[in-house]
């Protein structure tokens, strides 16, 4: 899971950190205004994300997943798992190489037995903010041909900036060891950064 997804709660505050994080959302502090539960798997609607089967020995392309991309003002923890016999690499944002992918496509994925279906490991969760959003391919590995799916859950988390400069100027104080007021570091960029 993304560090401190289930630590965060309503109104806690956090900041977002990491090479990935738009501009607009840059060096200011926010407060959780709403939590809840999501889940998405990956070939359960009219627009199914990887369309077709992979063959034994062949790979699906990269797909984006869409339907991940979180609405302005809202934040979503993601932990993921796979099905299947495949192995799962992930681009986030869609043309960014993540688990290693950009050094060797042998190293960079997960399979079902690293991050299961049922039970996703939390060591490649990941967080996401509108306009940011993970591409998977499948590549297969069994001496079948399948159908790729991946299993999505997590938080939806409803935020609103922190707009008191008194408060504002407490978060920056804990911000620079100084005492004042806790928050959260949103670490935004997929795991491997």
């Amino acid at each position: 899971m993304p560090k401190g997804m289930y630590d965060l709660e309503v109104n806690h505050f956090f900041s977002f950190v990491g090479d990935s994080v738009p501009e607009k959302l840059e060096n200011r502090f926010f407060k959780v205004t709403n939590k809840e539960p999501f889940y998405y798997e990956t070939g359960r609607t009219d627009t199914a994300e990887f369309n077709a089967t992979v063959a034994f020995g062949s790979n699906s392309g990269f797909r984006n997943i869409e339907v991940l991309e979180p609405h302005d003002s809202h934040l979503l923890g993601v932990d993921w798992g796979v099905k299947d016999g495949g192995r799962y690499q992930m681009k986030m944002p869609t043309g960014s190489d993540r688990l290693g992918l950009d050094e060797d496509m042998d190293v960079g994925f997960v399979t079902n037995e690293l991050s299961p279906w049922i039970a996703p490991d939390p060591v490649y969760g990941f967080w996401l903010v509108q306009t940011l959003y993970p591409a998977f391919q499948c590549t297969n590995d069994a001496p079948r041909t399948i159908t790729p799916k991946i299993y999505f859950r997590g938080l939806k988390l409803s935020y609103e900036e922190v707009a008191d400069a008194m408060l504002n100027t407490r978060l920056s104080s804990f911000k620079q060891g100084k005492g004042g007021q806790p928050f959260f570091n949103v670490m935004i960029g997929g795991v491997g950064e």
